[in-house]
């Protein structure tokens, strides 16, 4: 009835892109699909069924289990969702060629589905849960040394009687470098979107649509013993990935969670650059920087009007209802233009030059770089954030008698180390190290909110003058200001983790 044993497929490295608009006539007239040789005989309409249970056990297991039927061909796939996603796909795959239409449940023994199929009742309980028709065409290119697989697909998911149309380009590795994939692309940038939706997940959002959330920042896991070249890409990966997924929810839902998170993945992005800024002085790190500033850019302004409407809000008696209906009719403006913003092709462009960047960048294998590149993590990470700790720490001295312009300059800074000792929270190890690192990270969040607060009654001074209230803001300063006093005198006491007392040692070990 079907073999016994998987295909031996266990890994698959794809990159997903997002047709944006127009014919396919277009996309197929790209000098990419020029190139590349067709693969009619891996090219065709598939038919794909999804399997889980009413209760989608197999979805919270982070697995997705489907039939494929191909040219009268039947093969069973089961994927499992790479705890440690970049931007390329990386997922366990296992596939076995079936010789009907029907599961073949058994051959799944030493797969991640076996603990599922364990479980009393469960194999009762699958059932096909959605069903994807795809139009496929298939080409391959070689490109560097390595040999890519693109896959161009217009398809229709069917859940119930709800469908949804799509056009995606999968880029698979077949053999090489991930960094071939991101320099493939490339010459797709003015086109497409960077995407991260599988098709299973299209699936699902249509059977059972979830709640959308913003994407808030994963954590970020450094060893000591990496070099600066791995770190920053790790790092980098991790903030841009950041980006990317509030961008989806941020186009779907408008919601200033959204937008605020996409931002704060920029915001990231501009520290860990700072941190590596030695080895990134490139032509192209410097343009992919010149992106990153356009998008911060476009997204701070919306953000600024997001933050007037919630001061004016959180006035309480003095609220001011003109000036809250004036400001919510600015918002809705602000998000219509932000949203034409992500359609453009600047937009989409950025977001992929950036990925490639980061994933294939000139600047890890520059020879001028080397040196840097090398830098242990661990000794890196000290250097760059004793010297941020010290300017801060004197900064915060003469807080109460700066001005406005140079508190809310010392709040980027105090932001840019934050992030700098999450990135590089778990690279010192100890249990002297964690302490210190647990004391001081809610501190410096902290002194970021209240001179946050200052900024914000700057701004509203800025974008509402005429409702603007001198004495509920003076009342307001100060007492933000005491606050901010006080934390920084906190500050001034706290010892950092990094200092080779804490780690207990001299030099990565």
């Amino acid at each position: 009835m079907h073999r016994a044993n998987p295909v031996p497929t266990p890994h698959e490295i794809e990159l997903k892109l997002e047709w944006a608009a127009g014919p396919i006539t277009d996309l197929l007239a790209l000098p990419l699909f020029q190139r590349a040789e067709p693969l009619p005989e891996r090219s065709g309409t598939l038919r794909t069924t999804y399997y889980d249970t009413p209760d989608l056990a197999l979805r919270q297991a982070g697995l997705s289990l489907r039939i494929r039927e191909w040219d009268g061909r039947f093969v069973q796939t089961l994927k499992a969702e790479d705890a440690d996603q970049g931007l390329a796909l990386g997922r366990p795959e296992w596939e076995w060629p079936l010789a009907e239409n029907r599961l073949a449940l058994d051959v799944a023994a030493a797969t991640p589905l076996a603990s599922l199929l364990a479980r009393p009742g469960l194999t009762e309980r699958l059932a096909p849960a959605f069903t994807l028709e795809t139009e496929r065409r298939v080409f391959e290119c070689a490109h560097r040394d390595s040999l890519i697989e693109i896959s161009l697909d217009q398809g229709r998911v069917t859940a119930g009687p709800k469908t949804a149309d799509f056009t995606e380009i999968e880029f698979e590795l077949q053999r090489g470098d991930v960094s071939s994939l991101f320099s493939l692309a490339r010459d797709l940038a003015d086109t497409v979107r960077l995407s991260l939706l599988t098709k299973s997940e299209r699936g699902y959002r249509l059977l059972h649509a979830p709640e959308v959330e913003a994407a808030h920042a994963a954590p970020i896991l450094v060893p000591p013993t990496w070099s600066s070249a791995d770190a920053f890409r790790t790092i980098a990966r991790s903030c841009l990935l950041q980006v990317v997924r509030n961008e989806e929810v941020l186009r779907r839902t408008r919601a200033p969670e959204a937008l605020h998170q996409m931002r704060v993945g920029t915001r990231r992005l501009k520290a860990a650059i700072s941190l590596f800024e030695d080895m990134l002085d490139d032509r192209e790190s410097l343009a992919a920087m010149k992106d990153l500033r356009w998008i911060g850019k476009k997204l701070g302004r919306v953000r600024d009007v997001d933050v007037h409407i919630d001061t004016l809000r959180n006035a309480g008696a003095e609220l001011d209802p003109e000036a809250l209906a004036k400001a919510e009719k600015e918002q809705v403006r602000a998000y219509a233009a932000l949203l034409k913003t992500l359609e453009k092709p600047r937009f989409r462009s950025a977001i992929l030059r950036l990925a490639a960047w980061i994933e294939a960048g000139r600047w890890a294998s520059r020879k001028k770089a080397r040196s840097a590149r090398s830098v242990p993590a661990m000794d890196r990470a000290r250097r760059e954030l004793g010297c941020r700790w010290k300017q801060i720490r004197k900064a915060t001295r003469s807080l109460t008698k700066v001005s406005d312009g140079k508190r809310h300059r010392l709040r980027i800074r105090i932001k840019g180390l934050r992030y700098g000792i999450e990135f590089f929270s778990a690279t010192f190890p100890g249990e002297k190290a964690e302490k210190r690192h647990r004391i001081m990270r809610p501190i410096l969040q902290d002194l970021q909110d209240e001179l946050g607060e200052l900024n914000d009654l700057v701004m509203a001074r800025q974008l509402s003058p005429a409702s603007w209230d001198e004495r509920m803001a003076a009342r307001r300063r100060k007492r933000h200001l005491s606050r901010a006093g006080t934390l920084a005198g906190r500050l001034e006491k706290a010892k950092p983790f990094w200092s080779r007392k804490a780690a207990g040692t001299g030099k990565a070990p």
